[in-house]
């Protein structure tokens, strides 16, 4: 009838919970949300309505009076949405999220509590429930007015393009840790387009109603001092989840699951002859969000080692070199699962001699220069047909 699947992240002593209506196969949604700091509960469906009753009584006796708690439903059908809202008296519902419904009415679909208070929800839909859609939209503009604007509305729904109704599309693009575990190999781009972005914005309503809310920033400060100040690999794995990866995109290097990642970490990133000892790290800009940290970065040194996660095979060049980056920083629960890091190697080419830019629409530290400078480098120095517009009309 139902499973329980216990938070891992032991600095959290009193965890919500969530109960998930899902289909049997997808237990791996409950072990990804048990690693964000939550208990799960999940109970099968779809199934007869007896045992979605039973299941749900199963659910009420781990929640208890007291227990705050959120509701994840997968593919829920029109014929169960009364059973599926008996159980909203039990315990602190604080939260619902909705995949792919199987309705075309949304309103037995929004709870209220004992004040009448709508219970904050989020739909994620198949750009094909368009008649669902619709009847959401209005139920969400009749429960938005009156509100302030500092409070989020308590209705939000998104939809994605491609993806199918039935099985709901989670479930075809599978958890995170199934990726990072490779049980789930290569899928779609606009699956994962559609899982990534829907798994953030569930986090986002589960964070803001039930936490819990982790130090991203200390704990991304935390792993990058293991990384260039003590420059030692183990304490670096030590704030990443068990399966992580790491992804220097222009390079294609870094790692993916532990031991490759280790690996690459002990041997070609943290060890002094590595990394240039006049390296500076300047952020720019950092933005912090539910569960990732972007970080907009400016990398300098001297050339005077063989940087391989950089410029792999390169002897040094003795050349100085500053690099513009954006790192994409991703946590599961209190600990790092990846990080894509981006820059212009054309630029890094460029200031090591190693590409001639004449002819080319490429340039060298300028790059990085305009990123802290933006209103003292001009613009448009590389487009080369800007002075025809020069004294045209713009309106």
């Amino acid at each position: 009838m139902s499973r329980t699947f216990r938070n891992t992240v032991q600095s959290l002593k009193k965890p919500a919970t969530l109960v998930l209506l899902i289909s049997d196969g997808q237990e791996s949604w409950g072990q990804q949300l048990s690693e964000e700091g939550y208990d799960v509960v999940l109970v099968t469906y779809p199934t007869s309505t007896e045992c979605l009753a039973a299941g749900f009584a199963e659910a009420r006796t781990t929640l208890g009076t007291d227990t705050e708690w959120a509701l994840l439903t997968y593919g829920l059908q029109s014929t169960d949405l009364t059973v599926a809202g008996a159980i909203v008296t039990s315990g602190k519902l604080k939260a619902c999220v909705h995949f792919c419904p199987q309705v075309e009415n949304g309103k037995g679909l929004i709870y209220e509590d004992v004040c009448a208070t709508t219970i904050p929800t989020t739909f994620h839909l198949s750009a094909k429930q368009e008649i669902l859609y619709a009847s959401l939209l209005d139920i969400a503009e009749q429960r938005s007015l009156g509100l302030h604007t500092s409070k989020p509305p308590p209705v939000s729904i998104f939809t994605y393009p491609l993806v199918t109704v039935s099985p709901p599309f989670p479930f075809e693009a599978g958890p995170p840790i199934d990726h990072a575990s490779g049980k789930v190999k290569t899928i779609a781009p606009y699956l994962r387009s559609a899982n990534n972005l829907s798994y953030t914005r569930t986090l986002t309503l589960l964070r803001r109603e039930l936490g819990p809310h982790f130090p991203l920033e200390k704990l991304w400060e935390r792993h990058t001092y293991f990384e260039f100040e003590e420059r030692d690999a183990m304490k670096t794995m030590a704030t990443m989840v068990s399966t992580p990866y790491v992804n220097h995109i222009a390079t294609m290097t870094g790692g993916v699951g532990f031991q490759d990642l280790a690996r690459f970490y002990k041997y070609h990133f943290v060890r002094e002859n590595v990394t240039p000892p006049d390296t500076e790290m300047i952020t720019v800009s950092r933005t912090i969000g539910t569960d990732r940290i972007i970080d907009e970065m400016i990398f300098k040194c001297t050339h005077t080692t063989e940087i391989d996660y950089f410029l792999p095979g390169i002897k040094p060049t003795g050349k100085p070199l500053e690099i513009a980056l954006v790192g994409v920083v991703a946590f599961r629960g209190d600990k790092l699962t990846f990080e894509h890091i981006y820059w212009d190697q054309a630029s890094v080419l460029v200031q090591l001699g190693l590409l001639d830019p004449k002819g080319l629409p490429v340039a060298g530290a300028e790059v990085a220069h305009k990123v802290v400078d933006p209103f003292g480098v001009p613009s448009n120095a590389l487009l080369t047909r800007w002075k025809e517009s020069q004294g045209l009309p713009i309106d």
